[in-house]
């Protein structure tokens, strides 16, 4: 049987008001906010056809209703409006993207702080790892004491490192450094840059040996540090303030899949590049979201390969809407500073598809595309 019209806005209308305030929904609260040109009587008829079609449920006797997975899904999929981020919450996102210097872990940790102090839910930034081999190096002059050394890796990942030094370098002497990385070193994974290959790249630095070394232990480090899974945790103890994880099982629950690296990184190969997707407890068959609890990811996405992700945990009521909005408006920011289209100019890039709130249930979130 499909969801009328009233069905659907009713539906609506008990999600909502049970994301804001956790009690159960009844026919008489929704009469009294006046959205319905409806009786008490009527709404509560209609209340009722929807918990037997497995979108509402009662706690228990004499309550309201609150939603089930299914509510959720057709909520999240079908029926909630666009969230506009206010001038405070674009400026606090805006900030973390300013700093174009940064890498990008770096960017996603920050940007995973500030999305959890937005949202008021535990945040986190994921990161795969690998050990790609290099396409090509790019460096970007930023002045007589710094450069940016970056790595355009085979895998469509992208790595940069902001560099200081100690003795001043030129705009030729770090474009001749370039030439000499890309003749030497491009195509070659960490483990392939042997002594030969160091011999070869500081033969043809010439003169300029001495930087030739800062740049190598540089390079070293950059290679080195991608070759496993990052994953930043913020703000977990934001979940003790929602009564949904006030049992210490559920709770720990949640600290069990964050340990879990490996876990990241499976749900990553799901991932579809430029959606968002939403994960509900109850209703995902791998567990991998406790019960009670949604999961609300957007993949960060390189030449179209995903190579990490941004995302929110919190109770299964949670403002799917501020959360959906927060993610993709970050994660379109973070694609225009990372894609590989102006790398050679300056370290920033094209953004990714439109994104839109997907399952594998399919279903498009029309507030995404051009909703209010």
């Amino acid at each position: 049987m499909e969801l009328s019209e009233r069905k659907k806005a009713i539906l609506k209308s008990v999600i909502d008001a049970y994301i804001r305030t956790g009690d159960p929904v009844g026919s008489k609260s929704l009469t009294e906010s006046r959205q319905f040109n409806l009786s008490s009587a009527t709404i509560r008829s209609e209340m009722n056809d929807l918990e037997n079609m497995g979108y509402l449920e009662q706690p228990h006797t004499s309550a309201g209703r609150v939603p089930t997975p299914q509510g959720y899904r057709t909520y999240v999929d079908s029926l909630m409006e666009r969230y506009f981020l206010g001038m405070e919450e674009l400026e606090v996102l805006d900030e973390v993207m300013s700093n174009k210097l940064v890498e990008v872990g770096r960017m996603m940790d920050e940007a995973a702080r500030a999305i959890g102090s937005i949202t008021n839910y535990a945040t986190f930034a994921f990161l795969g790892g690998g050990n790609s081999a290099v396409d090509r190096y790019e460096t970007v002059y930023v002045d007589e004491t710094s450069f940016l050394l970056i790595m355009i890796c085979k895998d469509g990942t992208i790595r940069n490192r902001h560099v200081k030094l100690m003795e001043a370098i030129t705009p030729e002497l770090l474009a001749h450094t370039k030439e000499a990385l890309n003749a030497t070193l491009a195509g070659l994974s960490a483990e392939q840059i042997n002594l030969s290959v160091i011999l070869s790249f500081e033969e043809h630095m010439g003169e300029s040996r001495a930087f030739a070394t800062t740049v190598l232990r540089v390079v070293h480090e950059m290679l080195g540090s991608y070759d496993r899974e990052k994953v930043h945790i913020d703000g977990v103890n934001k979940l003790l303030s929602y009564p949904e994880f006030m049992d210490a099982a559920k709770f720990q629950s949640i600290l069990n899949l964050f340990e879990q690296r490996q876990r990241f990184a499976e749900l990553m190969q799901r991932a579809i590049p430029g959606q968002t997707s939403v994960i509900l407890g109850d209703e995902e068959k791998d567990e991998f979201a406790p019960p009670d609890t949604g999961f609300v990811f957007h993949p960060i996405t390189v030449n179209g390969q995903v190579v990490g992700a941004i995302g929110v945990i919190g109770p299964q009521r949670m403002d799917y809407k501020k959360v959906v909005a927060s993610l993709d408006y970050f994660a379109s920011g973070l694609s225009e500073q990372i894609g590989p289209s102006e790398l050679p100019a300056a370290s920033e890039s094209p953004g990714t598809a439109k994104p839109r709130v997907l399952q594998e249930r399919n279903g498009e979130h029309h507030a995404a595309d051009d909703g209010k």
